[in-house]
């Protein structure tokens, strides 16, 4: 891609390399545990002890209902599930705001 002339490399100012600006440069390297919720549910003790490796687990949502992307434990995002061969894979199709986080948590 071409610079523009007078651009920041001309003018001795850093420019931020990739998508993070130069503020998140010491958070770049901490590490965050993602997960994807496809569903829950709850059982008693009883049933759980009852589980095999046969065992059919109903799960609260719809195979076709997006799933909660979560980082760190906090809903994030909202994604669908793919399959390319033998793989699995999420394609984020909503982020939650903040003040959509806020809603969920008034409920």
């Amino acid at each position: 891609m071409k610079q523009q002339e007078g651009g920041a490399e001309e003018k001795g100012e850093e420019v931020p390399t990739g998508s993070c600006s130069g503020e998140f440069e010491l958070l770049k390297d901490i590490p965050l545990e993602i997960s994807v919720e496809i569903g829950s549910t709850k059982l008693p003790l009883e049933e759980i002890l009852r589980l095999h490796a046969n065992s059919v687990v109903e799960l609260d949502k719809f195979v076709d209902e997006p799933v909660d992307i979560k980082i760190n434990g906090k809903l994030i995002a909202k994604g669908r599930l793919y399959q390319v061969e033998d793989n699995y894979g999420v394609e984020i199709v909503q982020i939650i705001t903040p003040e959509e986080r806020l809603k969920l948590i008034e409920e």
